[in-house]
């Protein structure tokens, strides 16, 4: 049985980013208004980058599901906000100016104190600005520390109408999950990683393989590149039930790079043969 927009909404969590890949307008609208719905409900803020739907529309859907989008709207608990507004600045993509504007609203829910923020980003507009492919892959990629500490949630949705799949699959791959109406009704996301700080790493939770490899690549990165020089990064790699050849590539790449190195726990068997493999030697780095 193929998996529900209500299904896909109500298994992403606080730290998850997820590429929903739907078949037109209805498809993402759907998933959109079930994941801001529920954020709202548990106190969240929401905020929704819409394109392909005017923010009338947005708004009307989620009235139509439940949410009083006037007493959120007023308490900012909701924005419901152009995407072209936000993702063009001088008319121009910047990923790094569209990185550091998701931090800023990070920072303003903190600030807010609110439990969570869920991040809604309609990606329809891409096509028609002509965004490259390799700076909306790089965006996604970089993206990813956004969601590390675990109280953000982000939803980008690709109507696979307007984008190919040669376009798409690249896209994809620079988040940790992804999901379309093809998928299994007993779909979660994929990867999930949290931050951790004593000790400084990461924690990381389920499978890498060719669909996210660029999002892992980037976790790393986000990882190594502020990693502290008188200690290890320590990689506990104790939930993650399968790792690929190409894992094991950016682990070794990491370590290598990595003034103190990179400490893997909980290594399983397979990992550390692959490991073996792909570095040439028994590193005592690699740790079980």
């Amino acid at each position: 049985m193929r998996v529900t927009a209500s299904a896909v909404a109500d298994q992403v969590s606080l730290g998850d980013h997820v590429c929903w890949a739907h078949d037109g307008e209805a498809g993402g609208l759907d998933a959109g208004g079930r994941f801001a719905a529920r954020g709202l409900s548990l106190g969240h803020k929401v905020v929704w980058f819409t394109d392909a739907t005017s923010p009338a529309v947005v708004r009307a859907h989620l009235d139509g599901v439940g949410v009083l989008t006037e007493a959120a709207l007023a308490g900012g608990r909701l924005r419901i906000v152009p995407a072209v507004e936000s993702y063009l600045t001088g008319g121009r993509f910047s990923a790094d100016a569209m990185v550091e504007e998701l931090t800023t609203e990070v920072a303003r829910a903190r600030r807010d104190e609110r439990p969570g923020l869920r991040l809604i980003g309609d990606m329809s507009w891409a096509v028609r600005h002509g965004v490259p492919v390799a700076d909306l892959c790089r965006y996604e990629a970089e993206t990813n520390r956004v969601f590390l500490d675990g109280d953000v949630a982000g939803m980008c949705l690709y109507d696979r109408r307007l984008f190919p799949a040669e376009y798409l699959r690249p896209i994809a791959a620079a988040h940790p999950a992804t999901v379309g109406p093809d998928a299994a009704r007993t779909w979660t996301p994929m990867l999930r990683a949290y931050r951790t700080l004593e000790p400084y790493g990461l924690r990381l939770v389920g499978q890498v393989d060719r669909s996210n490899r660029e999002a892992f690549a980037a976790l790393l990165g986000q990882l190594t590149g502020r990693a502290p020089t008188a200690q290890p990064c320590v990689v506990d790699v104790s939930e993650l039930s399968f790792a690929d050849g190409s894992a094991a590539s950016a682990l070794v790449r990491a370590r290598r790079v990595t003034p103190a190195g990179v400490r893997l726990v909980g290594c399983r068997p397979a990992l550390h043969r692959l490991l073996d493999l792909v570095d040439g030697t028994d590193r005592p780095g690699y740790a079980t």
